[in-house]
């Protein structure tokens, strides 16, 4: 009986220890259920776990199907939604966060507990108690206990380290929609001059043919021949190099979709308009409450402050609960007569000692000056959020006006510049040469090419602008005379921070979810939007 005892008590030691071994995860929800690294991985799988990592994680490679699915003009918002999803850096983030989800169970969770087994073998030299007989071996089961609100605030820091890695989610994913926005009016502005330059050769070609006419005809020189010829060529060596600019930024807008670099991506055929805002102070409060830079920092300090919770509870000992078991026979027995045989059961408890305070006290510090340095954090990306908002404010600006500038005045004069010189020229009005013809020419199409570099610049500063915001200025584009419009320079003097946003920070944004993510709608006509309104009152002037 007593060795059939011993083996129940050995096969449940075995269940106990291969049982904590082989617990199944609790379910996963549905966001880390699409997101797990690989389904396959299974605990006998744990010995390789780079192999299954790596191969879930690394996508196939593009192929001549997603470069169909790209293939011709597309609108930015198409594209953004298409980097949102593909992006490497924007799904390295969302399995960041995911992977910090699966940290919050592990630190609330106890420590495994302890099992161990004594053996004495040989019964002369084994413990002998002349009331209870010979003790063959002895079990004993112990879980330690830490002190108490100790896994709250371990689940407490590990949820606000989840926080912090969602904010980067939404980080990565504004700067993915910012790169789209630039490589697409980069791409735009050299189809735009490829096309214009296409459209000046024809024109380059004429007057050609005008000067080798009224060069048989005697009534212009060889030179003016060269130097059409010359403008053919200049034009031919310009449409070379837009060709470059072309195969540059479509491979840039490539690399931020990840597919295929010779995947024909074009552009629609009018640029994407935003209306630059006019007030700095507006701008800056969105900037202070939806920046997710700002919100990580807020989310670090809220985690800095469960650190030091957590370091000042080190100064309380963990409690050790456990059983003990301690078998007897009377076989192997010295006192066999007085022997009874019957085993001990007991219970133990066990804690540490904590009295070394230097070495606690220190750890307060740390997370102390930790703290305080992510709090530095907090108001250096605070200044530099303030500064990115006005440089990009002050830029957009001036750039609209310079648009303004160069529709108003500049083109319309240039046009009816060259159109009166070339009525003279083809007339042979003295005093009108070739050379006056080429310049009035060469004026026109420098200003069209300076409006469509400026205006794919100002699309980049306010792709910028959104990107220091943090949200998207604009849902539907402005009609172009907004764009045109003359907007003031100089930027208000009085203008200052907002005040700080609450010490906890807001509800992030869900890791699925995309900043400017949202179902094509039909466009409806263009309203003003004032930003002094309220957040409902914006909403319905842009419905």
């Amino acid at each position: 009986m007593i060795e059939s005892r011993a083996r129940l008590l050995a096969i449940a030691t075995v269940l106990i220890v291969g049982g904590c071994a082989t617990l199944e995860p609790p379910p996963l929800r549905e966001f880390d259920r699409d997101a797990t690294l690989d389904p396959r991985v299974t605990p006998a799988s744990l010995d390789e776990p780079a192999r299954p990592t790596i191969e879930a994680a690394r996508t196939p490679a593009p192929t001549a199907e997603t470069r169909s699915g790209l293939a011709g003009p597309r609108s930015p918002d198409e594209l953004i939604r298409w980097a949102l999803a593909e992006n490497p850096l924007v799904r390295a983030a969302r399995f960041n966060v995911v992977a910090l989800q699966h940290r919050v169970p592990q630190v609330t969770a106890l420590d495994d507990p302890v099992v161990s087994n004594s053996i004495f073998p040989i019964p002369s030299v084994a413990p002998q108690y002349s009331l209870m007989g010979y003790m063959p071996y002895s079990a004993l089961l112990a879980q330690q206990f830490p002190w108490f609100g100790t896994l709250r605030l371990r689940g407490e820091a590990a949820d606000h380290d989840v926080k912090i890695a969602l904010f980067e989610l939404a980080a990565a994913q504004l700067d993915v929609v910012a790169s789209v926005k630039r490589a697409y009016h980069d791409l735009h502005f050299s189809e735009h001059a490829l096309a214009l330059l296409g459209e000046n050769r024809k024109l380059a070609e004429d007057f050609l043919q005008i000067a080798r006419v009224r060069y048989r005809l005697a009534t212009a020189s060889q030179s003016d021949v060269l130097r059409a010829e010359v403008a053919v060529s200049d034009i031919d060596r310009e449409m070379e190099t837009t060709r470059q600019a072309v195969s540059e930024a479509r491979a840039e807008l490539a690399r931020v979709l990840h597919v295929d670099p010779d995947t024909p991506i074009e552009t629609t055929a009018e640029s994407p308009l935003v209306a630059v805002p006019e007030k700095l102070d507006r701008l800056t409060e969105l900037a202070m409450a939806g920046r997710p830079e700002l919100q990580g920092r807020l989310a670090a300090i809220a985690r800095d402050e469960k650190a030091i919770e957590l370091a000042r509870k080190r100064f309380y000992p963990n409690f050790t609960l456990g059983a003990i078991y301690q078998d007897m026979e009377r076989t192997n027995a010295i006192a066999r007569d007085t022997a009874m045989g019957m085993p001990n059961v007991g219970l133990f408890v066990g804690f540490n000692l904590p009295i070394y305070h230097k070495k606690l006290t220190a750890g307060v510090h740390e997370a102390q000056a930790r703290a305080a340095a992510d709090a530095q954090l907090y108001e250096a990306e605070r200044d530099q959020t303030y500064r990115d908002v006005k440089d990009a404010l002050v830029a957009a600006r001036v750039q609209q006006n310079v648009v303004g500038l160069l529709r108003r005045n500049n083109l319309p004069s240039a046009r009816r510049i060259f159109e009166l010189t070339r009525s003279e020229y083809r007339s042979n009005k003295e005093g009108v040469d070739y050379l006056t013809l080429l310049g009035a020419w060469r004026d026109v199409l420098q200003v069209e090419l300076q409006i469509a570099q400026v205006e794919a610049e100002l699309g980049k500063t306010l792709a910028q602008l959104e990107r220091a915001v943090g949200a998207q200025l604009n849902e539907h584009p402005p009609a172009p005379a907004l764009l045109n419009a003359p907007s003031p320079v100089a930027v208000e003097p009085d203008a200052k921070p907002a005040a700080d946003p609450p010490a906890k920070p807001s509800t992030p944004p869900s890791p699925s979810a995309s900043p400017f993510q949202g179902e094509e709608k039909e466009k409806p006509p263009i309203k003003t939007i004032d930003l002094d309104a309220p957040a409902i009152e914006r909403n319905e002037a842009v419905r």
